[in-house]
C-alpha cells in the first residue's frame, strides 16, 4: 500500500511533472481581481524582497494509466492555471504545467483568454525589457514554491477534496454532490459526463443550484420524512446519494428504479420512440430514493425547470409558467407587501413554495388547484400574522410543516381537502407591521383573489 506524500517543490521542479485537470473539478473561474492579487504578491515577495514566495497547497492524486502516472489535480488548478498563463506570457515556447490542458468548459475557455490578456498587459506594465522579463521568469522558476500533497488511492484524494479548497476552504455540499455522482459516471461516455458538469455550472453561474438543493429538494425531502432538519449541509449530503445501479443489487426496492432506468436508456436511443416523445425523460419524484450518477445531474436540472415553471423568477429565460393565475396570486401575496424580504417572511415564503412544490409533484395542476394554493397559503401565513418573530424553530413546529407528511402519504388530492375548510382568527395586538394584505386574504373567503 502506497502511503500519502507531502514535500516542498519549486516551480522549477513542478514544471516537470505532467499534471491533468479531472473533469469532476470546478472551472477555471478566477477574475481579474484574484489574478491581479497573486501576480502582485509573487512581484512583492520575489522582485522587492528577494524572498522566496510560497504560493499554497497542491494535492494531486497519481493514478497509473496505461503504465504512465496521471497526475489529477485536487486542489489547486485555479492558481496552477494562472501560473501556467504567466510563464507562457514570459516565455513564448513554454508549454508545460496546464498549458496542454483541454479545458472543455465555455466558462474555463473564456476565463483564460481572457486573463492571458490580463497577464500580458501587467507583464508590459512590469518589465520594460526582454533581460528583466527572462531575469523574473528565471526567479519565478527558482522563488516560487508549493507545498505538494501526494495521494494514491481514492479514497485519500476525495477525503482532501472534501475538507479544501484552492484556497484551504472547506467545499460545499454542493461541491461534494458533483465530485460523488460523476465518479459514478465511469461507465457513462465523455460526452455524457461533460454535458452534466456544464448544466451543472450553468445552475451555479445562474444562481439556481443552491435554492433548489438547499432551499425546497432538501427540505421536502425531511419534512416529508417529518424530520427536524431546516438547513442543507455537508453532514447531510447522504441525503442526495444512493443507488448505484453499475454496481451488484442488493435490496428488492432497487428492482423498480433499475428497470425504470434501462427502460428510459432503451427508449431514449429508440429513434422510432424518440419521433413519439415516448418515454424521453425519466419519471422523477422529489421523495425517490436518488439514482446515484446521470439521474441524479437529471433529477436537479428537472426540479430547477419545475420551480421556474411554476413561481416564474426569471422571465427572461424562455421557461413559461404553467399557471398564470398562480403567479399573479403569488406575486400579489408573497412579493408585493411591505416586508416580505424580512427573514422571518423569507421563511414563511420558503415553506409555502415548497408545500406547492409537494403538492404538484404529487399531483399535478389539478382541476381545482387554485382552492389548494389559497388554503395552503392561509395555513402557512397565519405564521405570520400571529407571530411577531420567526425563526428556524417556528417553521419546525408549526402545523403547516405536517402538510409534507400528508401530502406524501395522500393517495387522492381529495385526501388534502380539509385545508379548504379551516378558519383563522388573527389577534390584532400580535400583527407586525405591513401584512394588511395578508390578513384581509386570511379573513376573507371570497372566491376571487386577485384585485
Amino acid at each position: 500500500m502506497l502511503n500519502p506524500t507531502q514535500k516542498i517543490v519549486k516551480l522549477d521542479d513542478l514544471i516537470k511533472i505532467t499534471l491533468a485537470i479531472p473533469e469532476y473539478q470546478r472551472p477555471y473561474k478566477w477574475s481579474e481581481k484574484n489574478v491581479l492579487q497573486l501576480l502582485e504578491d509573487i512581484f512583492e515577495s520575489i522582485e522587492q524582497k528577494n524572498k522566496d514566495y510560497r504560493i499554497g497547497n497542491i494535492i494531486i492524486h497519481q493514478i497509473k494509466k496505461e503504465n504512465v502516472n496521471v497526475n489529477n489535480i485536487i486542489d489547486g488548478q485555479q492558481r496552477l492555471t494562472t501560473i501556467s498563463l504567466l510563464l507562457r506570457c514570459l516565455k513564448k515556447d513554454f508549454d508545460g504545467l496546464l498549458l496542454k490542458e483541454n479545458y472543455k468548459h465555455t466558462i474555463s475557455k473564456n476565463n483564460v483568454s481572457y486573463n492571458y490578456k490580463i497577464i500580458q498587459q501587467w507583464v508590459n506594465s512590469k518589465f520594460p525589457s526582454e533581460d528583466s522579463i527572462k531575469f523574473f521568469y528565471k526567479n519565478i522558476l527558482e522563488k516560487c514554491e508549493f507545498v505538494l500533497f501526494t495521494v494514491h488511492y481514492q479514497d485519500e484524494a476525495f477525503q482532501l477534496f472534501d475538507t479544501q479548497n484552492a484556497r484551504g476552504k472547506a467545499l460545499e455540499p454542493f461541491d461534494l454532490l458533483k465530485a460523488f455522482h460523476l465518479r459514478e459516471m465511469e461507465f457513462d461516455s465523455e460526452e455524457e459526463r461533460i454535458k452534466c458538469v456544464e448544466n451543472w455550472e450553468k445552475s451555479v453561474e445562474e444562481k439556481t443550484l443552491k435554492p433548489i438543493l438547499g432551499n425546497h429538494l432538501y427540505r421536502i425531502r425531511k419534512w416529508s420524512k417529518n424530520e427536524h432538519k431546516y438547513n442543507f449541509t455537508r453532514d447531510e449530503i447522504n441525503e442526495f446519494k444512493g443507488v448505484s445501479l453499475h454496481k451488484k443489487q442488493i435490496y428488492p426496492y432497487e428492482s423498480t428504479l433499475r428497470m425504470l432506468d434501462g427502460f428510459i436508456d432503451d427508449a431514449q436511443k429508440n429513434k422510432f420512440l424518440r419521433n413519439l416523445q415516448i418515454a424521453q425523460s425519466f419519471p422523477f419524484n422529489i421523495n425517490m430514493p436518488i439514482i446515484n450518477g446521470k439521474r441524479f445531474f437529471e433529477y436537479v436540472e428537472n426540479y430547477i425547470i419545475n420551480r421556474e415553471k411554476l413561481f416564474d423568477f426569471n422571465k427572461e429565460d424562455g421557461i413559461k409558467a404553467d399557471n398564470n393565475d398562480f403567479v399573479k396570486f403569488y406575486e400579489n401575496y408573497c412579493l408585493s407587501y411591505n416586508g416580505h424580504s424580512r427573514s422571518g417572511d423569507e421563511k414563511v415564503r420558503n415553506l409555502y413554495e415548497n408545500i406547492l412544490m409537494a403538492f404538484l409533484d404529487k399531483f399535478g395542476y389539478v382541476e381545482d388547484f387554485r382552492s389548494y394554493y389559497e388554503a395552503f397559503y392561509k395555513l402557512v401565513y397565519f405564521i405570520r400574522c400571529s407571530k411577531n418573530r420567526i425563526t428556524l424553530e417556528t417553521i419546525l413546529n408549526s402545523e403547516a410543516k405536517k402538510v409534507f407528511t400528508h401530502i406524501n402519504n395522500a393517495l387522492h388530492p381529495d385526501d388534502l381537502k380539509s385545508y379548504q375548510f379551516k378558519r383563522f382568527k388573527i389577534e390584532n395586538n400580535n400583527i407586525v407591521n405591513g401584512i394588511s394584505k395578508i390578513v384581509d386574504f386570511i379573513h376573507s373567503d371570497q372566491k376571487s383573489s386577485i384585485n
